[in-house]
């Protein structure tokens, strides 16, 4: 069996969005077919300080972080933990069997993507609109289930797990649990889709994506699901699911809240189809400040949990948002 190497935090299929001629594609409809995977974007690295042109593919995503190994020994302490009336049983079949296991999680991301939310998420972008309160649900789904498997809090929470002697498959079936369960997905979702939503629409790509796009910060949530469209809630306004507001323009403070917070929130790179804005962003000195804080911190726990960008832990597995 071959595992998957790179385990995409946003996948293909929605960031080829942000290469024009396929969000045209998709959208208008047009006579032609592109791949998802190979359309090419611009690709500002936060590491390298470099902009480059690249297909999809090779952005946004990690080598091998799915990929956990599974010893007999780790297999029969979190037996032992978890399922104790089953550990004879395990134990004598490791006597017979004792070979080292692995989990593929990328199998799990892939069946998290054939759900409603990431189905709406895909409709939305190409009605250029939310419709249904149905809709606001199904991707309040998608925020809350794309914060957690985002390349920032996975990063860090194999690390602290790992820290504290939980193996990485021990926290990928946590985390199974936890997205397989309906009471702990609605922890996450209610908060998120009661809220106040803002809309905002433009008429051309206006919002480039970071490899960690929920961005959130004293209370608010913002995420650009499409290259034109950007959610902002409000989780201190509490409205209900069939309420929101829309604007079919950004102003020019509002866009420069989403740069700095964008910014911020990118531990790798950020992607856009147009490489003169980036170049912009590249210029500014919030990017100078966390090319300058991301080379200097190898350990991704501590890096999530520096100052400025403690606020990505703030939507968590328990459904909390602060």
């Amino acid at each position: 069996m071959e595992f998957t190497k790179r385990n995409h935090s946003n996948p293909c299929f929605w960031t080829a969005y942000w290469n024009l001629e396929y969000y045209n594609y998709k959208v208008h409809k047009t006579p032609i077919e592109l791949l998802a995977r190979q359309q090419e974007v611009f690709s500002l690295n936060v590491k390298s300080d470099k902009i480059i042109s690249t297909p999809v593919n090779n952005v946004h995503y990690d080598k091998n972080l799915g990929v956990a190994e599974i010893t007999p020994e780790s297999a029969k302490k979190f037996c032992k933990n978890y399922f104790p009336d089953k550990y004879e049983k395990l134990s004598k079949y490791y006597e017979e069997h004792p070979e080292t296991l692995y989990m593929d999680f990328e199998d799990i991301l892939n069946g998290i993507e054939k759900t409603p939310a990431y189905q709406t998420l895909i409709s939305v972008i190409e009605k250029e609109r939310l419709e249904t309160a149905e809709e606001k649900a199904n991707l309040s789904c998608f925020i809350a289930i794309q914060n957690i498997r985002s390349h920032a809090i996975l990063k860090s929470m194999i690390e602290i797990e790992k820290e504290i002697g939980v193996e990485k498959f021990e926290y990928f079936w946590i985390l199974k649990n936890i997205l397989s369960n309906p009471n702990s997905l609605l922890k996450l979702v209610i908060p998120i889709a009661c809220s106040q939503w803002l809309i905002y629409r433009t008429l051309k790509h206006t919002f480039p994506l970071p490899d960690s796009p929920i961005l959130v910060r004293n209370g608010s949530i913002m995420i650009a699901i499409s290259p034109r469209i950007l959610i902002e809630i409000n989780a201190n306004i509490p409205k209900p699911e069939d309420f929101w507001l829309e604007k079919d323009y950004i102003s020019k403070s509002k866009m420069n809240e989403y740069r700095k917070r964008c910014i911020s929130n990118t531990f790798k790179e950020i992607i856009f189809n147009d490489k003169a804005i980036l170049e912009e962003w590249k210029k500014t000195s919030e990017f100078k400040k966390r090319m300058k804080l991301i080379s200097n911190t190898k350990s991704y726990n501590k890096l999530v949990t520096e100052e400025e960008n403690r606020q990505i832990w703030k939507i968590n597995a328990f459904g909390n948002i602060y």
